[in-house]
């Protein structure tokens, strides 16, 4: 039901309403039952209604200043403090407005004598519907409040851009459609055209506008399906890198060699990505060549160091043993490949560890008398 709904004043004195009209208004009332008066003194009429507003907004305007310094106070309560400093945020717009009205409904009789009355109405009820909009922009923070406590007891970063991606689209809306009804009230034919114009508008934006359309939902997915977070590193097949960010177009990933390299949404979306950082180990495995004459005595005794230096190795889980056998009699070599999972997955850790490993492999093996190949020596694959 609307705030007011304007009826034409053919002439200052009472006229019935027609018969299929029943009117049937919110605070100012009936305007078709208005009996047009002259006022007896228009200066304090006029002084009166000004004072009237200006105490309104002063009084909304100091309930602001108090209740957001009332909002400060519950720190431990994010919702809370949203809720306070929301309200006392919506306060100098809907206590006006309303204040409006109210002066509109007392001096209708007044008004309505010198034809101002539908002018005033219709002015009066779309300054409210604009704080009605400025109201719900600021109430909105509630909900976002609400949804960034969820995001924050999550582990996953991408929570915390979707929530403030979502609100901003959020309030983008109410201030659309707070707009569109503020328009409806002063014409509702224009603001029929103006609705018409923006579904032609927003069809000829979605077939120009394709690609963008294509990674915003790329990054709606990537944020639900949370594939990686932000910090990860991530290899999508030629690329690999951490993740520095994910806007509406693109996701940006710091390379290893330091280039940042932006990927649009809707191409990243539809890619295999691993995620490196959330493997639970390492796997690494070595070959170690010794000589091809080396006598099968002393390939046995090499096999034997090699896991006895992998025994209970740092990172070692029982669930992933390592594994060493000769694998391979080549025209220059005998290979012996060696397998190990590392625990936890920390990139710098292992390589340490490895580094050690094929220095000690080396060492016990020249210890041993075990020649290793001339033309191979310990190498990653």
């Amino acid at each position: 039901m609307s705030l007011a709904q304007v009826a034409p004043l053919s002439t200052p004195a009472p006229a019935a309403a027609p018969a299929a009209v029943q009117p049937d208004h919110f605070i100012i009332g009936d305007l078709h039952k208005v009996v047009a008066k002259a006022p007896e003194d228009w200066g304090s009429i006029i002084i009166h209604a000004v004072g009237f507003i200006a105490v309104a907004y002063l009084v909304g305007w100091v309930a602001n200043k108090l209740m957001r310094w009332i909002s400060t106070k519950f720190g431990a309560s994010p919702i809370a403090e949203a809720s306070v400093a929301a309200i006392g945020k919506s306060l100098p717009f809907i206590l006006p407005a309303y204040t409006l009205l109210f002066l509109i409904k007392d001096t209708k009789p007044y008004l309505a004598h010198i034809g101002w009355l539908n002018f005033a109405v219709v002015s009066g009820t779309f300054l409210c519907s604009l704080a009605h909009t400025a109201a719900v922009f600021y109430l909105m923070a509630i909900p976002i409040a609400w949804a960034q406590k969820i995001a924050d007891q999550t582990e996953n970063k991408l929570d915390d851009i979707l929530v403030p991606m979502f609100s901003t689209v959020i309030r983008i809306t109410v201030i659309l459609v707070g707009a569109f009804k503020a328009i409806s009230i002063v014409d509702p034919k224009s603001s029929d055209a103006i609705l018409g114009l923006l579904a032609g508008a927003v069809v000829g934006l979605a077939f120009a506008s394709q690609d963008t359309i294509k990674n915003v939902f790329g990054a709606v997915m990537l944020i639900v399906d949370q594939p990686f977070t932000l910090g990860d590193v991530i290899n999508i097949g030629s690329h690999e890198g951490k993740v520095e960010s994910l806007g509406l177009r693109s996701t940006t990933i710091m390379m290893l060699d330091g280039q940042k390299l932006a990927i649009p949404n809707g191409d990243l979306a539809t890619r295999a990505i691993v995620n490196i950082t959330r493997r639970d180990f390492i796997r690494a495995q070595d070959l170690v060549h010794l000589e091809a004459n080396t006598p099968t005595e002393k390939v046995r005794e090499a096999v034997a160091i090699v896991r006895e230096l992998l025994a209970n190795h740092e990172g070692y889980q029982p669930s992933h043993p390592p594994l060493v056998h000769v694998t391979e009699f080549a025209d220059w070599a005998v290979n012996v490949r060696f397998m190990y999972w590392y625990h936890p997955a920390s990139a710098a850790k292992q390589l340490e560890f490895n580094q050690q490993l094929i220095l000690r492999i080396t060492e016990r093996l020249q210890k041993a008398d075990i020649r290793l190949a001339v033309m191979g020596t310990p190498q990653n694959r």
